[in-house]
């Protein structure tokens, strides 16, 4: 009987420190879920910063072709030439709305279409993500003019 008493007594002699013990692997366990949802946040930022830049390329491309649209094609030639002026306000627009866009301007390729009065337009809109080493691109083609009359 005296045995038994000893060991009630020592019993819980050696299970002190055991809820210390579960307590801090639950605190690391929550430590782990916190860091993996504060890298799901940073991530998704990411991503919509990059849905973001894509639109604004899209919507960059959609309306210096739009802009297009109003020309003849002689128009064309001379206002998204190299120097030409649309052509330097559109990339200045670019340089506003989008990040590393001043180091890679969008480019405007206008090749004769189906006839005179026409052009094949390939508009390029690059843009970096900061922090990014890829160089992102969104390219938008369209015939612009008009076809020869038919007598």
């Amino acid at each position: 009987m005296k045995l038994r008493a000893q060991a009630a007594r020592s019993l819980p002699a050696r299970q002190a420190g055991s809820y210390l013990l579960e307590a801090l692997i639950a605190m690391l366990i929550f430590a782990f879920g916190v860091l993996g949802l504060i890298g799901l946040l940073g991530s998704s930022l990411r991503v919509t910063n990059d849905a973001r830049y894509r639109s604004e390329a899209a919507n960059l491309a959609s309306a210096m072709i739009a802009d297009m649209w109003m020309m003849t094609a002689e128009q064309m030639d001379a206002q998204f030439a190299a120097d030409g002026t649309k052509l330097k306000a559109w990339q200045a627009k670019a340089e506003a709305l989008l990040p590393s866009a001043a180091a890679n301007p969008p480019t405007v390729e206008l090749t004769p279409g189906l006839s005179s009065e026409s052009r094949d337009v390939v508009v390029t809109v690059f843009w970096q993500m900061p922090g990014d080493k890829e160089l992102h691109q969104h390219l938008m083609t369209a015939q612009i003019g008009r076809n020869p009359k038919v007598p």
